[in-house]
């Protein structure tokens, strides 16, 4: 499945990947999520906002206020969903690189009653100061691991095959995206053809929506009671430093994450960036204030390394 997944990535620009992890680990992740009443940071306001038509070329700043970075607080089941094999394992193909990075991890809840979610078709040009070149080596996934069933008409996001838009949507060069490849978002009058080619990404509980940055997407609204949450994660190759959107250094203060890295492999710590067994980093000194300062990780692999 990952492989076949992956290939109509390579080709589409993007791909569902329907039940990719196991229904019994979403439904424990979602468990996690606190009721909205009793959220410590209630998203502002409760009127849901028109103040853009809805073919506005703008987004509406509230569409955001249900974003909480990684780690989410107190949900160790939930954090581990963000090194998932499943997930991890499609990256890897997408990228054909075993060496990867998380660049950005996030859970992005959205309630009906807060804001209209609607957006115009847009290209991702914000996740690199330089233009992102596709393709091995190079290139990065984003995704969206639905924490449950996200339907056509309850917030499953729309993208445009690259067969209907093209490599990038405006044809500015074969396999680019991110910045330099699009002006901004399009509305209907300004891009027919994309809104008439959009396809939705509806999909079960523990389906995987993939994209690259030369895919045209978006969001839409969601009715009045209905909730969706998503944990979002992208993955870049370890060389390619200038993609990238949270920042994982300062989470070594937050306990959340320690706990959650005390639980992690060698290989799943790699993903944010700590630097593997037998790297010419580590010394005894090195290792000592290491498990100081993550008390329960086994550093085993890490000593043994040192011969």
């Amino acid at each position: 499945m990952i492989d076949a997944a992956a290939a109509q990535w390579k080709s589409n620009g993007w791909v569902l990947v329907e039940g990719l992890v196991p229904a019994d680990d979403v439904a424990a992740a979602l468990a996690e999520i606190p009721p909205r009443d009793k959220l410590e940071k209630q998203p502002t306001g409760s009127t849901r906002r028109s103040d853009q038509p809805p073919d506005s070329a703008r987004f509406r700043s509230k569409q955001f206020d249900g974003t909480t970075l990684f780690p989410y607080p107190d949900a160790p089941r939930l954090n581990r969903l963000f090194v998932h094999p499943a997930v991890v394992g499609f990256a890897k193909a997408a990228l054909e690189t075993d060496d990867l990075r998380i660049y950005q991890a996030r859970v992005w809840s959205k309630y009906g009653d807060h804001t209209n979610y609607e957006q115009p078709l847009h290209l991702d040009r914000n996740h690199s100061l330089v233009p992102v070149r596709q393709g091995p080596g190079w290139g990065h996934v984003e995704c969206f691991l639905y924490l449950h069933d996200v339907g056509e008409q309850t917030g499953a996001p729309r993208a445009v095959p690259a067969d209907i838009a093209g490599r990038n949507g405006l044809g500015l060069g074969e396999g680019l995206g991110g910045s330099g490849t699009s002006e901004g978002p399009v509305t209907r009058d300004q891009a027919p053809h994309l809104y008439e080619g959009e396809r939705s990404a509806a999909g079960q509980a523990g389906s995987l929506f993939a994209y690259r940055s030369d895919v045209w997407h978006r969001g839409v609204d969601i009715p009045f009671g209905v909730q969706r949450h998503i944990a979002a994660v992208s993955f870049r190759p370890a060389n390619v430093s200038w993609i990238n959107f949270d920042a994982s250094g300062p989470l070594v203060v937050r306990p959340d994450f320690v706990a959650f890295a005390e639980q992690c492999t060698p290989d799943e710590l790699a993903l944010f960036d700590v630097p593997r067994p037998g790297h010419e980093f580590w010394t005894s000194a090195v290792l000592d204030a290491m498990q100081r300062t993550y008390p329960g990780l086994d550093l085993g692999p890490w000593r043994d390394a040192l011969g």
